[in-house]
């Protein structure tokens, strides 16, 4: 077999909400060496549970005679494989589930064979309706005509979306195949995606959900209508097929007009609504492209469509692959870099106005790459996220900035607290409180916690382990912060609720408050409610003398940004709180004078 482009075969699908199937990967070993984070949905197991097993030794997945000899023997000599079945008893509640995968092996530019890359979905719905389908067939087979008229009736809808009308994945797989199977056949693959759909259900219910997949379906079929097959494969997915050698123009003009033609309203119980919708193209040869591959394409162009702003349709592009190829490799990276220490604290200093004096600093992680230099957490959260290990990262910083502090103030510099990011999933780790309580051992230093994603916190809340966690927490003397407030992601419902101990005011905001007087009047309206449940308030983002004037006239005292430091390593901050403590004590020592030495005692 010729070598895999890497470009077209390595997919980070560090999209899971786009994608409904998983993507894995193994090793030369047969051993599993990636799998997107839809695996960990479906399955109910964690991935780090099954890295480094083979298919078959992972816990729960069965293994009768029927198959696995023929997919063993497919493995050992390197064959693509497609549509292996296999059953999976779910670990956590004991469901039986039937399993599809498919892989390609991947050689490197020496033909050296390096793993298998596939995809895989759950098709026990499928298989379940396939299994009725069977036993009404026989149930049937003495009753002619009825039996005729039944039988066709379970064809259609075992590949009819029953909702809509529309083909449904079952459908979709075998005519893609079938489209590819053509040698040097171009097929455009366009996958469609209603951007507002989760609020619609969320909020009008799924009756008013279901008008609106509906109504899409409608919408969808006619702009396509003898063009391509629409297919619904799951939620508010929809892909259209254009085979026959499609033309891109083809797939653009389609496009466009899905996108126009999804912001008209739809009327759902005597109102109107509008979801709009974001669209993935890409293209494949007949021969050279496997299905998978042309699906994984098509999600990353979507993808790309939702990370923009969503609302409009993106190409495939090399760049794109290039890009997703990247983060693959850093990802794989991440864990061996929190074993080896180059995941560090950075110090952002937070002052107060009136005083000019550094009441504590917000604590943000730093990865000091290598070969790559120092990277911002933008660049591997995300991939942390999918891989499961963003607790490790919250747990790194939390040791690493606390042990900085009692370090701080054993040395007499005057750190009075620091503030440390949380992501929102982890006030639902029960090891939360006692892992705080090992790492904050000297409570001289004040210990604040920001939440983060507080798009989800709403949700979070209702868990009753999220609120026992925020009151063992509070009850040990940690501080409670909201972030990024004002930025229309957190609720005021979820400020009454928490009562957090600080907001700390959007950065963006604070910077428009400066030139905008209705954002002016917003600052001032958060101040004043903050003032009213005795919550303190935090600008964040202050750039200039003119932004720290303008929010001071406004009520509020406490800032952090770059008018006064960038976040800072641990040597820069040391040297940033010496010289404050020097310019506050003009003529004092000790503590002030810092040798090489000292700064080692810091890490630093």
């Amino acid at each position: 077999m010729a070598d895999i482009d890497p470009n077209n075969s390595r997919k980070l699908e560090d999209f899971a909400e786009i994608a409904s199937d998983w993507f894995w990967e193994s090793d030369a070993a047969h051993r599993m060496s990636y799998l997107s984070g839809r695996v960990e949905t479906v399955l109910k197991i964690k991935i780090s549970d099954v890295l480094g097993a083979t298919r078959a030794k992972v816990s729960g997945a069965q293994k009768p005679d029927e198959g696995w000899a023929e997919h063993f023997a497919d493995l050992e000599a390197r064959r693509p494989f497609r549509n292996f079945e296999y059953s999976f008893i779910r670990p956590d509640d004991g469901e039986k589930l039937w399993l599809r995968i498919s892989g390609h092996p991947i050689f490197d530019s020496a033909g050296l064979f390096k793993g298998y890359r596939g995809i895989g979905h759950d098709v026990t719905a499928e298989l379940e309706t396939m299994r009725r389908l069977k036993e009404s067939n026989a149930a049937l087979a003495e009753r002619n005509t009825e039996l005729t008229q039944v039988r066709r009736a379970l064809e259609r809808s075992a590949n009819e979306d029953s909702l809509t009308g529309l083909l449904n994945r079952r459908a979709f797989e075998r005519d893609l195949e079938e489209a590819l199977s053509v040698e040097n056949n171009t097929v455009i693959l366009i996958h469609i995606d209603l951007d507002r759909f989760k609020w619609v259900n969320d909020t009008l219910g799924h009756p008013a959900g279901d008008a609106v997949l509906v109504t899409a379906a409608e919408r969808l079929r006619h702009i396509a209508s003898g063009i391509g097959p629409v297919y619904r494969v799951g939620g508010d997915e929809f892909l259209v097929v254009l085979a026959d050698n499609a033309e891109i123009e083809s797939a653009r003009w389609i496009s466009d007009s899905i996108l126009e033609i999804m912001e008209n309203p739809i009327p759902i119980e005597r109102q109107n609504t509008s979801v709009g919708a974001s669209i993935g193209i890409a293209a494949g040869l007949g021969g050279k492209f496997s299905p998978q591959q042309l699906i994984a394409n098509a999600d990353i162009a979507l993808y790309e469509a939702k990370k923009d702003g969503r609302g409009c349709a993106r190409e495939l592009t090399p760049d794109m692959l290039g890009q997703i190829a990247a983060k693959r490799q850093l990802a794989s990276q991440i864990a061996a870099a929190i074993q080896n220490d180059q995941i560090i604290p950075f110090f952002q200093p937070q002052i107060d106005a009136e005083t000019n004096a550094v009441i504590g600093a917000e604590v943000l992680a730093r990865w000091q790459h290598p070969e790559l230099g120092l990277l911002a957490p933008n660049a591997f959260i995300d991939a942390a996220t999918e891989l499961g290990i963003v607790a490790d990262i919250d747990r790194c910083m939390m040791q690493k900035a606390l042990a900085f502090a009692e370090r701080s103030l054993a040395a007499g510099l005057n750190l009075t607290s620091v503030s440390i990011n949380l992501s929102a999933g982890r006030l639902t780790d029960p090891n939360l409180v006692s892992e705080v309580g090992a790492c904050w051992t000297n409570r001289t230093c004040r210990l604040s916690i920001e939440l983060l994603e507080t798009i989800s916190f709403d949700e979070l809340q209702r868990e009753t382990i999220v609120a026992e966690n925020i009151a063992q927490l509070r009850a040990m003397g940690v501080k409670i912060e909201m972030d990024d407030f004002g930025s229309g992601r957190a609720s005021i419902t979820s400020l009454l609720s928490v009562r957090p101990d600080r907001i700390k005011i959007d950065r963006h905001l604070v910077q428009a408050a400066t030139r905008d007087p209705m954002k002016r009047q917003a600052v001032s309206a958060i101040l004043e409610m903050a003032r009213a449940l005795d919550i303190e308030s935090l600008a964040e983002g202050v750039e200039t003398e003119e932004d720290i004037a303008v929010i001071r006239g406004l009520g509020c005292h406490l800032f952090q940004g770059y008018v006064y430091a960038r976040p800072l390593p641990a040597a820069g901050f040391v040297d940033f709180l010496r010289q404050r403590q020097t310019r506050a004590h003009p003529g004092s020592t000790g503590a002030q004078h810092f040798s090489d030495g000292r700064k080692a005692a810091f890490g630093v």
